[in-house]
């Protein structure tokens, strides 16, 4: 299949779109994880704990704050991934276009005189660059595709590591509950 220097344009493109909505994918898991992380161990240290003048009902209204705080991030980290995905298709949009434009230029031209020049020329002066460009693209993408589900994995096990610190600690404490009785 001959590909065109546009469609290669346009593929470039595409592909660093993809990237660009990867990377924004994982910004939101990430965040997301985080303040979910977070909340879990602000009402498990609460319930876990006696403190003075705080009761079931001091303690139920402090998890309510934080758990209407951390919607609020999580809105925003949200709001703002979502706006960054926008940006990023505004931006793919515009540049694909003009590739298009560009592209439907040159062929009218070259039907107004009845030659492929520009077609010949750009074959073969930039369809090399544009092939190392693509090149670049695609590992790009595959590479932003390993990261992200690098850092996926990450966060899995610093969540397996806290669970594990959390029995340790549990054991000590007892250990030493017990020691002194």
């Amino acid at each position: 299949m001959t590909q065109s220097l546009s469609s290669v344009a346009s593929t470039v493109v595409g592909q660093y779109t993809q990237v660009g909505k990867i990377i924004v994918g994982a910004y939101r898991s990430g965040a997301q994880r985080l303040i979910s992380g977070a909340n879990e161990r602000y009402v498990s240290f609460l319930n876990s704990r006696e403190f003075p003048l705080v009761n079931d009902d001091v303690k139920a209204s402090l998890i309510n704050v934080q758990t209407q705080i951390a919607g609020l991030v999580e809105g925003g980290v949200n709001s703002g991934s979502d706006r960054a995905e926008q940006a990023i298709d505004f931006v793919s949009g515009g540049v694909t276009g003009g590739i298009k434009r560009v592209a439907a230029t040159a062929e009218r031209v070259e039907e107004a005189f009845d030659t492929k020049a520009l077609t010949t020329v750009g074959t073969l002066a930039m369809m090399p660059v544009a092939q190392v460009s693509l090149e670049i693209a695609n590992r790009a993408v595959e590479g932003t595709k390993r990261l992200s589900a690098r850092v996926g994995a990450a966060e899995e096990e610093v969540a397996q590591a806290v669970v594990k610190a959390k029995r340790v600690a549990k054991k000590a404490v007892r250990r030493t509950t017990k020691a002194r009785a």
